[in-house]
């Protein structure tokens, strides 16, 4: 009896249901184009990401560049999110970040960010959310570190409309930590993307959009044409 129930414990642990697995999806995407920034010559743009998700998790490696003859901008980023608690529009998220741009004297920064997203529309046509939370981060700034802390706020809306894909996010971060004004100019700033894609087939769109960062006494637009590639993978784990 005793060898019996063994049996039939091991067997359903073996065939436990897995909720992070719930609809389980890899998708890649690879752009590669042109861009040109508000004072600057043209460049070239290149773009990759890797997404997992499932009916409860969202997780995200991307990477992102704006290369020209004596600038760059740099960002990698990983995100992970999952439901918070049993409420289906409520997740928490954290976010790493290294970033690298030269236009703006920033040579490395290291950030770190996580908190709580609401869902104000999660349907097949598109999502929209807000985010709150905060941020750390370690910056050089012309050699000069600083460490700071913010409260972050963003919103994000991705929708299509017909063929055509859109894409807008904006974060906010204020910052709370106090600086020497002497080495590094005020560190609040909006970060925006925006996005309109145009579907070639069912693997390649024609994607344009803007990414720029404003700082109390400068910005940083960019402006690029990219053609992307997006396809599916059928990883399991």
């Amino acid at each position: 009896m005793k060898k019996s129930i063994v049996i039939v414990i091991i067997v359903a642990a073996t065939n436990a249901h897995e909720p992070d697995k719930d609809d389980l999806e890899w998708t890649q995407y690879y752009r590669l184009g042109s861009v040109q920034a508000w004072d600057r010559d043209w460049g070239y743009s290149v773009y990759s990401r890797l997404k997992r998700t499932t009916v409860s998790t969202f997780r995200d490696l991307r990477f992102f560049g704006h290369f020209f003859d004596n600038d760059e901008e740099i960002r990698l980023r990983q995100k992970s999110s999952r439901n918070f608690l049993s409420l289906d529009r409520v997740y928490s998220f954290n976010t790493l970040i290294y970033e690298k741009n030269t236009e703006l004297d920033i040579n490395l920064r290291y950030h770190y960010n996580y908190g709580l997203g609401y869902f104000l529309q999660k349907n097949k046509i598109g999502n929209k959310t807000l985010e709150l939370g905060v941020a750390f981060e370690n910056s050089d700034y012309l050699n000069t570190e600083q460490k700071t802390a913010y409260l972050r706020a963003g919103c994000s809306l991705d929708h299509k409309i017909y063929n055509l894909s859109t894409k807008f996010e904006i974060d906010y971060f204020h910052q709370m930590s106090s600086i020497d004004l002497n080495l590094s100019p005020p560190l609040s700033r909006f970060q925006a993307l925006v996005e309109i894609g145009w579907p070639i087939n069912n693997y390649v769109d024609v994607i344009s959009g803007m990414t720029i960062d404003i700082h109390e006494y400068r910005a940083s637009p960019s402006f690029f044409t990219t053609a992307s590639f997006k396809k599916n993978i059928s990883w399991s784990f």
